[in-house]
């Protein structure tokens, strides 16, 4: 797909805001008198990803700032992971209690489901990869810990990762539908390699209780199951219900409503990935009954259509 260039400089700080904190996601800027403002926003789409280049300058002493509070995300329901790679300038971001400061070459993890605090410097020029959550929780379920950890670019992954990156946006530039997919699908992987080593060598992110890991095993083995319900998942996992109910506590919420996230998340990586086109053979083959109801449920979890992933 052909880059599209949703900013240029000359362009208002107005139009900027509009595409950066309504077009992206919802968030909120603060309102500075911004008379010497420049920017370049640029879009593009690769496979599954999403791919921006982003560029602004301002004065001297003047900052932008952006922030995305719990009122925000209620507003919208779009879940997505961006991974920035900063090429020049300086960028700080505060999210879950953690604060990183971005040089050239540093890379970061921001999740958009959690608040956060953004601040662009006076020069800010980064490459940003909005990855839907389904696409990378698949092969990093321990995503959501991992944002607002640097990655340096001195680190031992660091220039790895940001040749990837870079290498990614200029095969976007002769885009090939796809090959695309097939690429992406390959690049994620590799980034979800690089925030594991890096971010925690040490296993600093908990891990899940064995009990959990297998119960959750058999429920991803059976989501095509549509009459699965809590007692079978009971009956299976040799437990209680009650024990079932207790186990996913740490989850937030019940064992069948972490069952039906899941068909949700499998169903978009089947359409999302290319691995099937046809929505109404993803439904059935994730456990719904009812594809009007999948749809339907679908946009609501993810803010598009199913069928404009898939192929009707």
């Amino acid at each position: 797909m052909t880059a599209i260039m949703a900013v240029k400089p000359g362009d208002s700080f107005e139009h900027w805001h509009d595409v950066t904190c309504r077009q992206f996601s919802h968030t909120e800027c603060s309102k500075m008198a911004l008379q010497h403002f420049q920017a370049r926003v640029t879009i593009r789409q690769f496979g599954g990803l999403a791919l921006s280049n982003i560029w602004s300058a301002t004065q001297d002493g003047e900052r932008i700032r952006v922030s995305r509070r719990a009122a925000d995300i209620r507003k919208d329901q779009r879940d997505c992971f961006m991974l920035w790679l900063m090429k020049d300038g300086h960028a700080q971001l505060q999210q879950e209690g953690r604060y990183v400061r971005l040089a050239g070459g540093d890379l970061v993890l921001q999740d958009q489901s959690r608040p956060f605090d953004l601040e662009l410097g006076q020069l800010t020029h980064a490459a940003m990869i909005m990855i839907p959550r389904p696409l990378l929780a698949l092969r990093l379920p321990a995503a959501g810990s991992m944002a607002a950890r640097l990655v340096p670019a001195q680190s031992r992954m660091g220039p790895m990762a940001g040749s990837l990156v870079q290498q990614l946006f200029d095969m976007a530039d002769s885009s090939q539908e796809e090959l695309d997919r097939r690429l992406s699908t390959s690049v994620l992987d590799m980034i979800a390699t690089m925030l594991e080593a890096e971010v925690s060598p040490d296993s600093l992110v908990l891990r899940r209780d064995r009990r959990l890991d297998e119960v959750k095993a058999y429920m991803l083995a059976h989501l095509q199951d549509c009459d699965l319900d809590l007692e079978m998942i009971a009956q299976a996992s040799s437990m209680a219900p009650r024990t079932l109910y207790r186990l996913f506590a740490r989850e937030s919420r019940t064992p069948i409503q972490w069952l039906w996230e899941q068909r949700l998340e499998a169903s978009y990586r089947l359409l999302g990935e290319g691995k099937s086109k046809r929505v109404t053979d993803v439904a059935l083959a994730c456990g719904f009954k009812d594809v009007s109801h999948f749809s339907r449920v679908f946009r609501a979890r993810f803010g598009v259509s199913a069928s404009s992933l898939g192929a009707g």
